[in-house]
């Protein structure tokens, strides 16, 4: 390596020189959050494999020899961990049940399983840059493995920020101003007034096409992804299958067509269990609009948005909890939106991501389909459909905006755990939510969901506390007038009655760190 400190002995215990100099060549090949994450579990598996080899031929010293070094040759706060965590692998399994098949095991899978987190996050090799050219630094590279892994999980902060409910949703002005014009004059051309919505499919027919292909290639709309998508870790394509523009009703609506979903809080799709992947409905505003807003259930008020000519706002078709209402001002011109859709999905999983826009689109078409039949119902049938798409729209709204499918999956899965990992996991998560989005503000959080999750695992926490502490409060008075337990059942009465007098006085953003997250102002 070039510049390489000339006394060895320097290089690797004083200036720890070495370790650095691999330490930067190491983290090119390791970019990908998730790789990262496989490589702390699959290294940790085939040190602790090692560890147990060490073990059962009564080698336990060469593991001290291991931990001192690391310690000696990696920065503090790495080596301090390393110890922590070599310290744990011994206490955890005792010599008397190592086992020489179990350990090779464990060192073979972590080996192989690196190679697979490398594969499925397209990331080549640290060892296949330097093994042909300088063999020998496989040694180091293998003794220093966990401590650069660690320095990788230290520079992503533990992956804390991922506890965090970020607003994924993407705004911004299009770049392609003359292609927006032409879609306007197209609607004002050729699309009649109606009391009913109006849907065109824009690659069926040629005076629109172009329009629209060069709307969906806008920088800006693929500029606003990457601000919330990065392109070390996620693709993103257009599904041309899906786009349409939506010219709106002029005059009245009825109470109850399918018109009335866009008035009611809903998500547009059912795939929010697909993971890793997000299909985005991105509007695009093909005329001026100060009348009607778009609002989001779960996110704080000041994300709202009322699409003007040539503004974008783009949202998670399956995921985001979205409703239309009016402003106190009007439009001179019918509103027009183009809505173009984009499957984000992880980088490199070409076929992922077209099966999870294949899904969308179907989904798309057969919804659409109900949804014109039910624009203006009249048979017992077209009536009863409008009546199923709200009510199920409404439902489900409503258990989103108040629990969540993804607070249900994992209260499922912390359930399937057992009855003591049940109480941990919802126990405390509130406390891991509420310090992580203090310390990890930006980018934007999803205040509503922050709110609902907060309020959801602290009522949790507050039944578990009720469902332990009721059979030990003793209100027998024995000899006594007053029940033994009166005092400490005061007491906390009085705590609760603080803690809520203080959440009526502040109001629930402020109590919520509304003020440091910049959506109100602080008030003393």
């Amino acid at each position: 390596m070039e510049g390489q400190d000339p006394n060895l002995i320097s290089a690797l215990f004083v200036s720890k020189g070495a370790y650095k100099r691999i330490a930067d060549d190491f983290r090119p090949y390791h970019r990908h959050d998730l790789n990262v994450l496989l490589h702390a579990l699959t290294t940790t598996l085939g040190v602790w494999g090692a560890i147990q080899l060490a073990m059962v031929y009564s080698m336990k010293y060469l593991v001290f020899v291991y931990a001192a070094f690391i310690l000696l040759t990696t920065p503090f706060l790495t080596g301090l961990i390393h110890t922590i965590a070599i310290a744990t692998m011994l206490l955890l399994t005792p010599a008397s049940a190592s086992s020489v098949s179990v350990a090779i095991m464990a060192i073979v899978a972590g080996y192989g399983l690196q190679d697979l987190a490398h594969y499925l996050t397209g990331e080549a090799t640290f060892m296949s840059s330097y093994i042909l050219k300088k063999p020998m630094l496989l040694v180091l590279h293998s003794v220093w493995l966990l401590p650069l892994v660690i320095d990788s999980v230290i520079m992503r902060e533990f992956f804390l920020p991922w506890f965090v409910s970020r607003n994924r949703n993407i705004t911004c002005t299009v770049v392609n101003k003359k292609s927006v014009e032409g879609l306007r004059s197209y609607i004002k051309e050729n699309v009649p007034e109606t009391k009913e919505t109006i849907h065109i499919w824009p690659h069926k027919q040629s005076a629109t096409t172009t329009f629209t292909k060069d709307i969906e290639d806008d920088t800006a709309i693929y500029e606003a992804f990457r601000r919330v998508f990065a392109a070390k870790h996620y693709d993103v394509k257009p599904v041309f299958s899906m786009n349409e523009i939506y010219v709106t009703a002029v005059g009245a609506k009825k109470e109850i067509n399918s018109d009335a979903v866009f008035y009611t809080p809903h998500t547009d799709g059912p795939y929010w269990w697909l993971p890793g992947a997000s299909l985005y409905r991105v509007l695009v505003g093909i005329t001026p609009n100060a009348m009607v807003r778009t609002r989001f259930n779960l996110q704080h008020e000041s994300f709202d948005k009322v699409i003007d000519l040539h503004e974008v706002l783009g949202f998670d078709y399956n995921r985001e909890l979205h409703w239309i209402d009016h402003t106190d001002k009007t439009n001179t011109e019918r509103r027009s939106l183009l809505k173009l859709h984009y499957i984000v999905y992880p980088k490199g999983w070409h076929r992922y991501g077209d099966l999870c826009a294949s899904l969308n689109s179907k989904y798309n078409t057969w919804a659409r389909g109900n949804f014109l039949t039910t624009l203006r119902p009249e048979t017992m049938y077209e009536i009863s459909m409008a009546w199923w798409i709200w009510l199920t729209t409404w439902s489900n709204a409503y258990f989103n905006l108040y629990f969540g499918w993804n607070n249900l999956v994992y209260c499922l899965a912390a359930y399937a755990m057992g009855a003591q990992a049940f109480l941990i996991l919802t126990s405390f998560r509130h406390y891991i939510i509420y310090i992580t989005t203090f310390a990890f503000r930006k980018p934007p959080v999803a205040y509503g969901e922050f709110m609902r999750d907060c309020k959801i695992y602290k009522t949790m926490a507050l039944f578990h506390f009720a469902k332990m502490m009721y059979p030990k409060i003793d209100i027998s008075m024995s000899s006594s007038t007053i029940p033994h337990d009166l005092l400490p059942i005061i007491l906390t009465l009085v705590g609760f009655g603080v803690t809520l007098l203080a959440t009526y006085r502040l109001g629930y953003v402020r109590t919520y760190f509304g003020s440091e997250l910049g959506f109100v102002k602080p008030k003393w």
